[in-house]
Order: structure tokens, then C-alpha cells, then sequence
């Protein structure tokens, strides 16, 4: 009977963390189309990527990509239409432009950092799979503009380098915060564990 009771706490545990990871991914995909400056367009990125990762790492590649994609969809239903400025220029399409290129890019940081994690840890594995996300959609938006003529490629390079390293500065940050979280939750363990002899 305890161990029915265990399963279906941890079923319902489970369940709380993937609805939660659904909200932040619905919550944070929405503001990103409202960012105006390229290090808050590249944070809205960061958590994103991060909760996609972290909802890989407890539920499935599976699951965390379906979330993503029904943020997006939900999203740009609501924000399709959303005329985006950029120095002063309308630039069409952005709104389609960045979901794609954010969808595209968590695909590929979820496959890395489910073949990483198995030999490098969650931390590290994290890490590298959201940095090649971040160049990833950088080079796709890169693409956008220019394809657009809206920017020269001069401009694009420039934006491309300050969002990607944006994106880095974040990611390293984070993982700095991730590794003391989980030594700290280690260390209260360890001394639970020591004092309970």
C-alpha cells in the first residue's frame, strides 16, 4: 500500500513540475516578443532554454519540445500580428521569424544535452547545449534580417556577436547559480545524513 501511495505522490510531484515548466515556457515565449533591447531579448531566451532543458532532464525530450511548441502556437495566435519596430522600421514577419528560429534552436539543445548529460552531468551538459542554442538562433535571425534587406551585414554581425554573447554571459551565470544550489543542497544532505548516525 506505501508503495502505490509512493508512486502516485510522484506522479502528482512530476505532474506539478511539468505544468509549472509549461507556465514559465508560456509565461517568458510571451514576453520575449515584447523584449526592445538585445540583452533582454537574449535573457528571455536564456530562461527559456533553461526550463526547457530542466523539463527534458525530469520528463522527457518529448514532452519539454510539446510544451515549447504549444507555448509558441498559443503565443503567436495571440502576438502574430504584433507590428514590431526596429530603429524606428517595421520589420515584418519578426514574431514568426523568432518563434521559428527559438523552436529550432531548443530542438537542437535538447538533443545535445540529452546525449551530454548521460557522461557530463545536468550542469555542464546544460551549459554547452544552450550555448550552440544561442548560436544557433542567432545565426537563423542573422539570416532573417538579412534576407529582410533591413539591416547591412555589418549590422547583423554586430547584433549577432552582442546577442550570442549576451546569451553566454547569462548561461554562465546561471550555471554558476545551478552548481551552488545543488552544493548547497548537497552539503544540508550530507550533514542530515551525519547527524541521523
Amino acid at each position: 500500500m506505501m508503495v502505490v501511495g509512493k508512486i502516485i505522490n510522484n506522479k502528482l510531484h512530476g505532474n506539478k513540475l511539468y505544468i509549472c515548466g509549461v507556465l514559465l515556457l508560456f509565461t517568458f515565449t510571451y514576453l520575449l516578443n515584447f523584449c526592445t533591447a538585445i540583452y533582454q531579448c537574449a535573457l528571455m531566451f536564456t530562461i527559456i532554454a533553461i526550463t526547457t532543458n530542466s523539463l527534458t532532464s525530469f520528463c522527457s525530450k518529448a514532452k519539454s519540445l510539446y510544451a515549447l511548441a504549444f507555448a509558441i502556437i498559443v503565443n503567436f495566435v495571440f502576438l502574430g500580428k504584433l507590428p514590431y519596430y526596429i530603429d524606428g522600421t517595421i520589420v515584418n514577419g519578426l514574431v514568426f521569424a523568432s518563434f521559428s528560429s527559438l523552436m529550432i534552436s531548443m530542438y537542437w539543445s535538447s538533443v545535445v544535452f540529452q546525449k551530454l548529460t548521460k557522461t557530463l552531468g545536468f550542469i555542464k551538459s546544460n551549459a554547452l547545449s544552450l550555448i550552440l542554442s544561442s548560436v544557433i538562433d542567432g545565426f537563423i535571425m542573422g539570416v532573417f534580417f538579412i534576407l529582410n534587406n533591413k539591416f547591412s551585414h555589418s549590422r547583423v554581425l554586430d547584433i549577432f556577436s552582442r546577442e550570442v554573447s549576451y546569451k553566454i554571459a547569462y548561461i554562465l551565470a546561471a550555471s554558476f547559480m545551478i552548481h551552488l544550489f545543488v552544493k548547497m543542497f548537497k552539503n544540508r544532505d550530507n550533514l542530515s545524513h551525519n547527524l541521523g548516525r
